[in-house]
């Protein structure tokens, strides 16, 4: 009987489940139907133009076409042209390393993807350049990920004649992990105080306070072609870093 009881009740929660979605196709065409839940869909002709602009860049062959990316708002797309990554780029391009100097490529067109405010300022910026090699006409590739200047310090400590250095634990939401890293940290403006910010970020994520006069400027040892600078990932960003050394 027991048995009977719990088929049955089996039986009856199969029943109950509920029955497969219709087809996307189908649920667009009911909703189109009328009804509380209608949808007025806009024709493509009817569709506001993007906003875009034109910049001069030297050494490219005339003005370079900025334009905004489908559903990007013109106010965020006036505040990418006129942040400091935007022009940083504009400016690396013409720089004695730059790509546009030597005439090996060309610059057609700037598509503006996204934008993330840091407050009134431009945090992150994201925008493909279609940029393309002048022998082979092959595109190289533009995608871009815009970050602002950043600071890591390196701490080492001597104890019984073994050397540490200081960690931190972040989490990192894109590769989805905890990181064992450098104090590190933004710069909240442009004006490049990195040893301030070097400073701060110490004691916000370490609660080691440090001297300015004890920091020494690791990055003065690198490249001077590259401005004296680590870009950690050039791929596709732009950011890179200034490393302060305590001992």
């Amino acid at each position: 009987m027991a048995a009977a009881t719990r088929a049955a009740q089996c039986l009856l929660g199969f029943s109950r489940r509920a029955p497969p979605l219709p087809p996307l196709a189908s649920l667009l065409i009911s909703r189109l139907s009328g009804g509380a839940g209608a949808v007025c869909m806009a024709s493509s002709d009817a569709a506001a133009p993007q906003p875009s602009a034109t910049v001069a860049v030297p050494g490219a062959a005339g003005p370079v076409r900025v334009v905004a990316a489908p559903g990007l708002p013109e106010a965020d797309f006036r505040k990418a042209m006129d942040s400091a990554l935007f022009r940083r780029w504009l400016e690396n391009l013409q720089t004695e390393k730059g790509l546009l100097t030597y005439g090996k490529l060309s610059l057609t067109q700037i598509l503006i993807q996204g934008v993330d405010m840091f407050g009134e300022r431009v945090g992150f910026l994201k925008f493909k350049a279609d940029i393309v090699d002048e022998e082979t006409k092959a595109k190289v590739p533009g995608i871009v990920f815009a970050r602002g200047l950043a600071v890591a310090v390196l701490i080492l400590l001597e104890s019984k004649g073994q050397t540490y250095a200081v960690l931190t634990e972040q989490a990192r939401v894109p590769i989805g992990k905890f990181m064992l890293e450098l104090p590190a940290g933004m710069l909240d403006d442009e004006k490049g105080d990195f040893v301030g910010t070097a400073v701060r970020e110490v004691e916000e994520e370490t609660g080691i306070k440090l001297n300015l006069e004890d920091m020494v400027d690791l990055t003065a040892l690198l490249d001077p072609t590259t401005g004296c600078r680590m870009f950690p990932s050039p791929v596709t960003e732009q950011q890179f870093f200034h490393f302060k050394n305590l001992a």
